[in-house]
C-alpha cells in the first residue's frame, strides 16, 4: 500500500507522537509498504538542542519525508511548529504516486491539509487523535470549551477515527463523534525496552553516575507533567530516612522551576536532570531504574509509560484520564497526583520491598507485550485495508 502521514509533530520534536509515528512508518516500510511522511520544517537550532546532526533520520528505504514550511507555536517544549497549509499541495500528491490511505495525526496546521487532499483526490482520510485538550488548556488561544468543539468537527469530517486509549473518545464524546473509531495503540519496541538481569543493572548504574536506589521520569518538563509533586515526593522519602535519588530526563519550559524546587527542597545533589536521551540510553536508563513514576494529569496515552513496563520496572501513575486503562495491581499502583505524601508512601513501600518490585516489573513486562510493534502494525494494516477498501466499520 501506500501511505501519506501527515503531522505536525516530528523529529527533531521530541515526544511520545514523534516516536510513534517514526516506530510505525519504519515498520511499514520494511512490511515493503511506501510510506511518505508529510511534517514542519524545523530550524538548525532544534536540532542542536537535542545534540542531534540537521538531517532526516533513517526511517528505511521505503519511508521517505517531505518538509513544509511552518510557524512555531507556543508548547512546553518551546520546539513545536505547525505546517503551513497549501490549497493546491493536492496537485503535487496526485502528480508524485497517488497514496491509497491518507492518515493525520494533527488536527490543525496540515491535518486541515490531508482533509482538502482527501476531499480533492477521492483518497480515505483516517484521523488519529494523540492529545487531551483540556489537559493543555493553558497553550491554547481560545476556550477549551470552543477549542474542544473544534476538534471534534475535524474528526467528524475524517473517514476513521482512531486513538491510543479510551479516554480521548470519552473527553470527544462518543454519542457526538459520528465516525466508526477504533482504539489503537502506540507501538513499542520490546526488544529494546526489556529486562535486564540484575548484575548487569548494577553495572549499567554507574553509567549514569547513580548509586541509591532511583526513582525515574522521562518525558517532556512542562507543567501539565505535575513533576513537581514527585520532587516534593523525594523530599519526602529522604526527610524520612529513605535514600533514594531521582532521575530526571527530557528537555522542557518548566526545566529551570524544577531545578529551583529541588534546591529548595534540599534534594538538589540527589536529582540528576539528564536531559534529552537517544533511545538506546532511555532504555538503559530504564533498565536500572527501581521504580518509574508519571504524575502527568494530561496523558492519552504516555509511551515512555510503556515502556518502563517493558523493561520490567515497576510503575507508579496517577489516577487521571488514560493512565489507569494501562496500570492496575498486576504492574504498578495508581495515586493521586496531587498527593506528594500519598505518592511518598507508596514509593517508600515499593522500594523497601524487592519482591513486590519483582511482581509488578513482570507484570508491566507482560502487559506491555499487548503493544510491541509487529503486534500493533499488525493493525494498522488491517485498519488501512480496510478503510481503502471501503468496508471499515466500528
Amino acid at each position: 500500500m501506500r501511505i501519506a502521514m501527515f503531522t505536525d509533530y516530528f523529529f527533531p520534536e521530541l515526544g511520545g507522537i514523534q516516536d510513534s509515528i517514526a516506530t510505525i512508518s519504519r515498520s511499514l516500510g520494511r512490511r515493503g509498504h511506501q510510506v511518505d511522511i508529510y511534517a514542519p520544517r524545523y530550524a538548525r537550532r532544534n536540532y542542536r538542542r537535542i545534540g542531534a546532526a540537521a538531517r532526516e533520520r533513517d526511517l528505511g528505504a521505503n519511508v521517505r519525508v517531505h518538509r513544509r514550511l511552518s510557524l512555531p507555536f507556543p508548547s512546553s517544549t518551546r520546539q513545536s511548529r505547525a505546517a503551513l497549509l497549501s490549497p493546491i499541495a493536492w496537485t503535487g500528491l496526485a502528480r508524485r504516486t497517488k497514496p491509497d490511505v491518507i492518515h493525520t495525526h494533527s488536527f490543525f496546521g496540515i491535518g486541515l491539509e490531508a482533509l482538502l487532499d482527501g476531499a480533492c483526490l477521492g483518497i480515505p482520510v483516517i484521523g488519529t487523535n494523540h492529545t487531551t485538550i483540556a489537559g493543555f488548556g493553558p497553550y491554547i488561544p481560545v476556550s477549551v470549551h470552543r477549542a474542544a468543539a473544534y476538534v471534534l468537527w475535524f474528526y467528524n469530517r475524517c473517514d476513521y477515527v482512531t486513538a491510543p486509549s479510551r479516554s480521548v473518545f470519552e473527553e470527544l464524546g462518543t454519542a457526538r463523534l459520528c465516525r466508526p473509531h477504533l482504539v489503537v495503540s502506540n507501538p513499542i519496541d520490546t526488544d529494546l525496552f526489556t529486562p535486564v538481569r540484575a548484575d548487569e543493572r548494577d553495572a549499567m548504574r554507574a553509567h549514569f553516575g547513580l548509586c541509591s536506589p532511583t526513582v525515574t521520569y522521562a518525558g517532556r518538563l512542562g507543567p501539565e507533567k505535575n513533576i513537581e509533586v514527585l520532587l516534593r515526593a523525594v523530599a519526602m522519602l529522604r526527610n524520612s530516612g529513605v535514600t533514594a535519588e531521582l532521575a530526571i530526563a527530557g528537555h522542557g519550559s518548566h526545566e529551570p522551576i524544577l531545578r529551583a524546587l529541588a534546591m529548595e527542597l534540599r534534594i538538589g545533589p540527589h536529582v540528576r536532570f539528564l536531559g534529552t536521551l537517544p533511545q538506546d540510553e532511555l532504555a538503559r536508563l530504564l533498565q536500572i531504574s527501581d521504580a518509574f513514576a508519571i504524575m502527568s494529569t494530561s496523558e492519552t496515552q504516555s509511551m515512555v509509560l510503556l515502556q518502563a513496563m517493558a523493561s520490567g520496572v515497576p510503575v507508579v501513575a496517577a489516577n487521571t484520564r488514560a493512565l489507569p486503562e494501562f496500570v492496575g495491581p498486576a504492574n504498578g499502583v495508581l495515586v493521586n497526583p496531587h498527593d506528594p505524601a500519598h505518592l511518598a508512601q507508596t514509593l517508600a513501600h515499593l522500594l523497601a520491598s524487592p519482591e513486590r518490585r519483582r511482581r509488578l516489573g513482570s507484570g508491566g513486562r507482560r502487559s506491555a507485550e499487548r503493544y510491541g510493534v509487529e503486534t500493533v502494525t499488525d493493525e494498522w494494516e488491517s485498519l488501512y485495508r480496510s478503510v481503502r477498501n471501503g468496508s471499515s466499520g466500528e
